[in-house]
């Protein structure tokens, strides 16, 4: 059985996810849903982000800080508001009810989230990962 973490552990990795912080993902991942959406309420108020956000993971990504599945799965939690088991031409399957996360009227910020989503995915020959710069110099204008 996978251990837990408790649900103050999840509310600081929910928030750190929402900072861009996308080291520690793996450990929100064994997070039950339930569990998610109390650190979603605890937290208070719209969870949303927005560049600095995503141009933090993108910087954390082209340093070597965090790896594809760290990138592909932050960039899932954020467009999808939660860790989908499976995709189907239908949608996203979830073990539970997703939160809702608002990621940005900012449409540049939308389509760099929409993209990362896909990173060792759709995207299994690496073209996301060759226009980092590209994407960081986009959000950096």
């Amino acid at each position: 059985m996978i251990e837990q973490p408790s649900p103050v552990a999840v509310v600081a990795l929910l928030r750190d996810a929402l900072d861009g912080d996308a080291t520690r993902i793996e450990e929100l991942r064994k997070t039950t849903p339930r569990q998610l959406q109390a650190a979603g309420v605890e937290l208070g108020g719209e969870l949303s982000f927005g560049r600095a956000t995503v141009l933090r993971v993108l910087h954390d990504w082209r340093a070597g800080r965090i790896n594809d599945g760290q990138v592909r799965w932050w960039a899932l939690l954020m467009f999808t508001g939660g860790f989908p088991v499976d995709w189907t031409p239908y949608g996203w399957h979830f073990p539970g009810r997703p939160i809702h996360v608002d990621y940005s009227d900012d449409e540049e910020v939308n389509e760099v989230v929409f993209d990362l989503k896909d990173v060792g995915d759709f995207d299994d020959v690496g073209h996301i990962r060759r226009n980092i710069d590209e994407m960081i110099a986009k959000l950096a204008d």
